[in-house]
């Protein structure tokens, strides 16, 4: 027989019977209980819980308590129905962010990696497997990390002279490659089950200019240069390239982004956001977030239908992908300390989940922020002071590159 103990009003533990207990009394214990137990634990002591408990409504009510004063991104799309919309999910995910990163010093660990890289490090990313991540420096050089034990000056590998440039980007091309973008204006495809210090690229595609952002799917790698140029390649013709956009922007491409296969999204430095449809080979949209001064943008992530996009000028921008329409819904200010008068910019932004969008800038410090508007500061972390230059979730584990050359990651516990 399933049972729950709890506290009398002077303390006293005792012991009841959820079986027996009515559905409103049981509705009323679900609302006392964290998110992570209901979905992990409790649903599944019988059939009757895991039907009241599976309940879209429990889901909804429990989110809509949590945001009810606020803009929530993932509903303001065309996409959203209230009545489909995944709110287990949703209120789940928002719950397990807040617990974590509000208590972070007690709920995960954290490793500084230093002592390889002697430069920026300008790009990091998690490798597919979660235990893994991998560095790039402008000291030409890679690193691979293995972030499930605690190594902090030996890198797995240490691949010096990767490029004969700075390595500015990396990317995730599959379970077991991962691509590597250089100021000598080549991108590199490396194997990263066999990555060693003597490693030879598989594939290296050249380009016209230095690579500035780079990003992939199967059979396609598309690379945004120091130029108003963007080059597409196949891996498994590494000499012919696929299309090159010479006339969506007039300036440098900062960043890419593929949106669920079919769209690809360039930033420049020339103010502008395009949308490429893959599929017809045609511009889909042209646009400035904001014609104010020199704002432009740096640095974009998606997560179901909302691709949120950062600016040189403590900014954020949500646009609603959904139907192809890539609007913009919500231009939202970041908080910044009174009386400051520096220029703010955001170099990387990430979000992996309904629970916090993660930013991070000039300013040297990490926020985890609810993807509302107003958004809500979860936490703050001033670990380093450095200028953070790229960050990358996944997994549960966070990883962190910075101006002074250091690598962190935290891991929940």
């Amino acid at each position: 027989m399933s049972s729950l103990e709890v506290a009398d009003g002077a303390g006293t533990p005792s012991t009841i019977s959820l079986d027996s207990l009515p559905i409103e009394v049981f509705l009323m214990i679900c609302e006392r209980i964290d998110a992570d137990t209901l979905v992990r634990s409790l649903m599944y002591v019988n059939k009757q819980f895991y039907d009241i408990i599976s309940d879209n409504y429990l889901w909804k009510k429990r989110a809509m308590h949590k945001f009810n004063d606020c803009n929530v991104a993932f509903m303001l799309t065309s996409a959203y129905n209230e009545n489909t919309f995944n709110w287990k999910q949703f209120a789940w995910h928002t719950e397990l962010e807040d617990s974590c990163w509000s208590e972070y010093k007690t709920k995960t660990t954290t490793t500084v990696y230093s002592g390889a890289h002697f430069s920026e490090v300008d790009a990091v990313i998690m490798a597919k497997d979660g235990n893994h991540c991998i560095s790039a420096s402008r000291d030409r050089s890679i690193c691979l990390w293995n972030t499930s034990i605690d190594i902090i000056h030996n890198p797995v590998v240490h691949k010096i002279d990767s490029h004969l440039g700075w390595v500015w980007d990396l990317d995730i091309y599959d379970d077991h490659h991962f691509l590597s973008g250089s100021w000598d204006s080549k991108v590199k495809l490396w194997n990263t089950d066999n990555f060693t210090q003597i490693s030879q690229p598989i594939q290296t595609f050249r380009t016209d200019a230095a690579v500035l952002s780079i990003t992939s799917k199967e059979n396609f790698v598309a690379a945004g240069l120091y130029s108003p140029k963007i080059i597409a390649f196949d891996p498994r013709e590494p000499e012919k390239r696929l299309f090159e956009l010479l006339n969506s922007h007039m300036r440098s491409i900062i960043d890419l982004c593929l949106i669920e296969d079919n769209y690809l999204i360039s930033l420049s430095e020339d103010k502008t956001v395009s949308v490429w449809d893959l599929r017809t080979n045609n511009t889909v949209k042209s646009m400035y977030l904001s014609k104010q001064g020199s704002r432009f943008p740096m640095c974009a992530s998606y997560h179901d239908n909302i691709l949120f996009i950062g600016d040189n000028r403590d900014c954020m921008y949500w646009l609603d992908c959904s139907h192809g329409l890539y609007n913009v819904i919500e231009t939202v200010k970041l908080v910044r300390p009174i009386n400051d008068n520096r220029n703010y910019k955001l170099n990387c932004i990430k979000c992996t989940n309904y629970g916090s969008i993660i930013t991070g800038g000039n300013e040297g410090i990490i926020y985890i922020l609810t993807p509302t508007n107003p958004p809500k500061v979860i936490a703050k972390i001033i670990d380093s002071g450095s200028e953070i230059t790229s960050i990358d979730y996944q997994n549960d584990t966070l990883v962190v590159g910075y101006v002074n050359s250091y690598v962190q990651v935290w891991k929940k516990k």
